[in-house]
């Protein structure tokens, strides 16, 4: 993604809408207040009267939140008449001369209207006819965060997303809460299906992660938050990693207890479980009621109303009830079994009880293993313990992912 591809975009918006180039006169007189929402434009004291393509070129100001209350009120009325009678080739128009005024930290007029990231922080403000003045504060921030998406790992796919999300809001809605999509459905809703690696932003916020899409089981739009499958990487880990996430998306990991409970915060969702033994057989296991609770509550589990062929390991029987525990690491002990931790002992983050029924965080084993039950474990296709040989068994691969419920 480059600066000359965001101008001739912008270029080809203003050519189908007969927009004017912009080749409009600075201000002489003090900086105007230009908002990004196009309308006839009443200015006092500041500039020339001007309407339409001819209003005068927004430069960098203060911020005006010192307006006298008949002047702030002037402005929403001001504001509401655009509303009404503005249109896109009017906003274009205004975008075109705000471009111009765009002063980067460094930079200086001339450099084709600023750095990329202003450039789409105005397409944006335009195609959302969010109240943004040029010099604004809100502005520049939108900006820094558009282009840290347009230089990204993958800047065009995660900039398609993320432009799409924006045009997809309701016209009043300042795109600046969320500049990334949810999660993977909404994603799959923008009518993007191919399997990938996505950046998605579960909680407004804390930081936008990369997150594994699976757009085509039972329908997509699925947002994987912990994979396992050749043992690279070590989940025996702390709270903060537990809660900040670890490992690669690529490969082994985990998204994260934070982004797990702004996945499932707001709505319902459901879980998948998918397991894969070392005789290739597959089976999963669903709960149509899923949702991990904030940090405060520990990260608390719900998974119920159980569907599926690997059978309800979750909730496994009164003392091995994963459904309604807090997660526990070796360094939180939030588990049931008063004798000692859970996590520590068995060498995993997880929703222990006394201690568990199921772990598919525990520690890699090829197959069958002998002593302690710290394998991946799901004990409800593979019995806890072989009565025979005394040996348990380990999974091959394991992926866990959620989505909304009503998807």
């Amino acid at each position: 993604m480059s600066l000359l591809w965001a101008l001739c975009a912008l270029s080809l918006l203003s050519l189908g809408l007969g927009v004017l180039p912009p080749d409009v006169p600075a201000c002489t007189r003090p900086p105007c207040r230009d908002s990004l929402v196009a309308a006839p434009s009443v200015r006092t004291g500041g500039c020339e009267e001007r309407s339409g393509a001819g209003g005068c070129r927004a430069s960098i100001s203060g911020p005006t939140a010192s307006d006298p209350p008949a002047r702030a009120e002037e402005r929403r009325a001001v504001r509401q008449s655009q509303s009404e009678v503005g249109d896109v080739s009017q906003r274009l128009a205004q975008l075109q001369r705000c471009m111009g005024a765009i002063q980067e930290p460094g930079g200086h007029r001339g450099q084709a209207g600023g750095s990329l990231g202003a450039t789409l922080a105005l397409m944006a403000a335009v195609l959302t006819e969010c109240d943004l003045h040029c010099h604004s504060q809100a502005l520049r921030s939108m900006a820094k965060r558009l282009e840290a998406a347009a230089v990204g790992r993958d800047g065009e796919k995660d900039l398609l997303i993320l432009l799409r999300s924006i045009t997809l809001n309701p016209p009043t809605a300042a795109p600046l809460t969320r500049l990334h999509p949810r999660d993977c459905a909404e994603i799959q809703k923008m009518g993007i299906k191919e399997n990938g690696i996505y950046t998605i932003q579960p909680d407004p916020h804390r930081p936008a992660v990369e997150a594994v899409c699976d757009m085509q089981t039972a329908g997509g739009g699925w947002t994987v938050f912990q994979r396992r499958r050749d043992g690279s990487v070590d989940f025996n880990r702390t709270w903060q990693e537990y809660r900040d996430g670890f490992g690669v998306p690529q490969g082994e990991h985990w998204l994260g207890n934070a982004a797990l409970h702004g996945l499932t915060a707001t709505g319902q969702h459901q879980l998948r479980v998918q397991l894969e033994d070392w005789h290739h057989q597959r089976r999963q296991a669903t709960y149509s009621t899923f949702r991990v609770a904030s940090e405060a509550h520990r990260y608390r589990l719900t998974a119920r109303e159980f569907s599926g062929d690997a059978g309800n390991a979750l909730s496994y029987s009164k003392r091995y009830n994963h459904d309604g525990r807090a997660f526990s690491t070796a360094d939180r002990d939030h588990d049931r079994y008063a004798s000692g931790n859970c996590a520590q002992y068995y060498g995993a983050g997880w929703w222990f009880d006394s201690c568990l029924a199921a772990n598919l965080n525990g520690r890699y084993y090829r197959g069958r293993y002998s002593g302690l039950t710290n394998g991946i474990y799901w004990g409800t296709w593979y019995i806890l313990t072989d009565a025979r040989s005394g040996e348990r068994y380990s999974f091959k691969t394991v992926e866990m992912k959620t989505r909304p419920r009503d998807f």
